[in-house]
């Protein structure tokens, strides 16, 4: 009984030790930590410590305890976001095994993320910024759409290339104007982006450009696969920082998440996050696409359905004009676009990811 008492001792000092600034010491938050440690199991107690010393990084399963006391607001406030103010702040991720569950609630801060509140943007609407846009510079799902069917293996082709019914989306991954591999299929409700992590499943994007490179592939940007040179340096910079990269899931409702894993931020762009210009200023709507940054181990709904139909009047059956797809999702890691940003376009980030939506129209 000794050496188990030891171990249990040991993990609960070491536990004690990784709190995060502020939370430490003889605190009346230090005192309900170390109550709710003497309330773990053995197993509990592991599994926590092990997804606390790996920040994340490790595959860890659930913790649970009564959900009475909101004893996960506690530990997120210790282990992770000591400014945490309510569990309402609090979203949890896909991978947790606990959702739904009445009583009791996940108690492993790295099962939950934080959800990010946008900054309200100045109006972005200037001639100069309309200018700079030309169409070349544009993504694919930013050039007009009825000039997108001639792209060949585009995900938006009127839905003339078979495709999965289960599909919900593709993804397109950039490197500056460079496509990197084919498009990839997504039909599970939640899917993993990450650099180089090793993970149980997902697309790795450290694998694809390393076959990419390795294949001679590389996608232009009108789809068709080319021949270029390997990456710049700022690109494999990048690219190294993505770690545990991103979580992307769909919800019941149709309203798409991103819960940002890594630890630098993600810049994202969708027609449910951008400001819409008013009608007298329609022909300043290109310049109105500004990313929100969301901050690491952050999450946000990038995608509502109601939300994007509301600023852009558009509807599946009708389709709009105007450089400008609805229908599409754009994630840059690490580095910002835009007025504030000294990459104007989204081309001139070193490692993007595009979502293209079901349905095709």
């Amino acid at each position: 009984m000794f050496p188990f008492r030891s171990r249990r001792s040991n993990l609960t000092r070491r536990l004690s030790k990784a709190t995060r600034r502020g939370v430490a010491g003889c605190s009346p938050q230090a005192d309900a930590i170390a109550a709710l440690l003497k309330k773990l199991q053995d197993v509990q107690l592991e599994t926590l410590f092990k997804a606390v010393e790996s920040r994340g990084r490790e595959p860890t399963g659930c913790v649970l305890l009564p959900f009475k006391e909101e004893p996960h607001l506690l530990c997120c406030q210790t282990w992770r976001w000591p400014d945490l103010r309510s569990g309402e702040e609090l979203r949890r991720l896909p991978s947790c095994r606990s959702r739904g569950d009445k009583v009791y609630v996940c108690c492993n801060p790295y099962h939950w993320s934080r959800i990010c509140v946008p900054d309200c943007p100045p109006p972005p609407y200037s001639r100069t910024n309309e200018e700079m846009l030309r169409p070349e510079d544009r993504a694919p799902s930013e050039v007009p759409l009825l000039c997108r069917d001639s792209y060949p293996g585009s995900f938006t082709t009127n839905g003339d290339t078979p495709s999965n019914p289960s599909e919900w989306c593709k993804l397109a991954y950039w490197e500056l104007s460079e496509r990197v591999g084919p498009l990839f299929s997504v039909d599970r409700p939640s899917f993993n982006v990450f650099g180089d992590v090793p993970h149980p499943d997902g697309l790795s994007l450290e694998t694809l450009a390393m076959t990419g490179q390795r294949n001679g592939y590389r996608g232009g940007g009108d789809g068709r696969g080319g021949r270029s040179p390997p990456p710049d340096a700022a690109v494999q910079r990048t690219r190294c920082k993505i770690g545990l990269g991103v979580t992307l899931s769909r919800e019941e409702d149709s309203c798409v998440w991103v819960y940002n894993r890594s630890d630098n931020p993600i810049f994202v762009n969708s027609a449910t996050l951008d400001v819409v210009p008013p009608p007298e200023q329609t022909h300043m709507l290109a310049a109105c696409h500004q990313p929100t940054r969301v901050p690491a181990d952050h999450c946000l709904c990038v995608y509502d359905p109601n939300k994007a139909a509301q600023n852009y009047g558009w509807t599946f059956t009708h389709p709009i004009y105007g450089p400008v797809d609805p229908n599409s999702i754009r994630i840059s890691f690490v580095k910002g676009w835009g007025q504030k940003y000294s990459r104007r376009e989204i081309k001139s980030c070193p490692c993007w990811l595009e979502i293209l939506l079901a349905p095709c129209r």
